[in-house]
């Protein structure tokens, strides 16, 4: 059953690290006393939270709410907007069977708050620039270097000519070198990675189409990516972002994937086959 969180609420803790203190307040007394704030006018939140109301109002718009009426009727659309305090539900006293049952509890939240989330005319954008693209050029950074790896193999296997660099110097040099029939995929968790937003810059000078795939969607690299797929992950396993999955990215991954091999079987299965007699050869 698909999670029934309130947008608003994942909206939030997607962008906490965009806002600036005041907005942080009320964003955070908003997450963890949803079930009262329906009840409450917008003088309420900003006198417990300790802000004004101008502050809750700019909060409501830079989630995309035109404002604070419109941000509540989101929370009392749902049934559950209750929010627990964050805490680490991993103990060193848990057994196997209870971390199992946790971390992939996280991963299933995580997955259905992005199912939420996620702009499908942008990930109709995405599959379009994908198919049409001459060449597609990857690129990730530290943890997230795995996902660029995957998400090239993974489009290769649907006839793509798809490379991953996950090296800065290279990933500056690729994106130059783009023209306006490639496209650059890019995966940035918080959407502050200074070596990652320079290289879409390079990627736009030189006319290819930018896709981003992040979590925050107010950073400056959500701004900057011609397409941008928001994605959200649950994380309360590690309170440390360089820790924390990205199985939601590897996810959207297989979306555009099987979107491009569903729409176009025929090309997607004569790559598959001649990869696939390709690594036969390696096989006792």
């Amino acid at each position: 059953m698909l999670n029934t969180r309130p947008e608003s609420l994942i909206k939030i803790e997607n962008s906490l690290r965009s806002l600036n203190d005041a907005e942080k307040k009320a964003a955070e007394f908003i997450l963890f006393n949803a079930q009262r704030v329906v009840e409450m006018t917008i003088s309420d939140v900003a006198q417990e939270s300790g802000v004004s109301e101008a502050t809750v109002f700019r909060l409501c718009r830079a989630l995309d709410f035109p404002g604070f009426r419109a941000f509540k009727l989101d929370l009392a659309r749902q049934g559950n907007v209750s929010m627990q305090a964050p805490f680490d539900p991993v103990s060193p006293e848990d057994d196997a069977k209870n971390i199992a049952y946790k971390v992939i509890s996280i991963t299933i939240e995580s997955l259905q708050d992005t199912l939420r989330i996620l702009d499908y005319q942008q990930l109709e954008k995405a599959y379009n620039a994908l198919k049409a693209a001459r060449k597609v050029l990857i690129i990730a950074l530290s943890v997230s270097r795995t996902t660029a790896i995957f998400a090239a193999d993974k489009l290769n296997f649907a006839g793509l000519d798809t490379h991953a660099e996950v090296d800065i110097h290279f990933q500056a040099m690729h994106a130059a070198n783009l023209g306006k029939e490639d496209v650059l995929l890019a995966f940035s968790r918080s959407g502050d990675t200074r070596d990652i937003i320079e290289a879409v810059q390079k990627a736009k000078e030189a006319g290819a189409i930018t896709i981003g795939i992040g979590n925050n969607p107010h950073s400056y690299f959500g701004k900057l990516v011609d397409i941008l797929l928001v994605t959200k992950s649950k994380e309360t396993r590690f309170r440390n972002d360089l820790l924390a999955s990205r199985i939601e990215h590897l996810a959207v991954v297989d979306v555009l994937f099987t979107m491009l091999a569903a729409r176009d079987p025929e090309r997607a299965s004569q790559h598959y086959r001649v990869m696939h007699d390709a690594a036969l050869s390696k096989q006792i």
